[in-house]
């Protein structure tokens, strides 16, 4: 199963659904902590009538998103070394939520999307790379 992630960070709403589009994604899993934004489209109902519109599914897992206040601490020393820690340990209590994305999503192209243009300094980064680590067999992800 491929499973893709997403960033929207400098892009139009319709920008990024064509990337979906032309990925072949099905289902959008939205892990911001909280699914809001100021960018056009992307707040939770908006985003949900967009993908709507174009067939592509969505749901939300509010707990595999980045907790606030490690969020408010990378914004203030951008040391994204003890981000990534801080949230590896947040990581380690959503198990069943990984579990659940690649079992009720496996006849799906899903996509894991938050803002960050470059996957490497999100926490989708780490969610892909532990859907990989616990299912091996199962998983291939692709950043977009």
């Amino acid at each position: 199963m491929d499973i893709f992630t997403i960033g929207y960070e400098g892009v139009s709403i319709e920008e990024w659904k064509t990337r979906l589009i032309e990925a072949g994604v099905t289902f959008i899993v939205d892990i911001r902590e909280r699914p809001i934004s100021r960018k056009k489209g992307f707040s939770k109902t908006a985003l949900r009538d967009h993908l709507e519109r174009i067939n592509i599914g969505y749901i939300h897992y509010r707990n595999l998103g980045s907790p606030g206040e490690i969020r408010k601490r990378l914004m203030i020393d951008r040391d994204y070394i003890t981000f990534f820690d801080e949230y590896e340990k947040h990581l380690s209590m959503q198990e069943a939520l990984l579990q659940e994305i690649v079992t009720s999503l496996k006849d799906h192209r899903p996509c894991l999307m938050c803002f960050e243009k470059n996957h490497r300094q999100c926490h989708r980064y780490s969610v892909a790379k532990r859907l990989e680590e616990n299912f091996p067999k199962e998983v291939r992800v692709v950043h977009l």
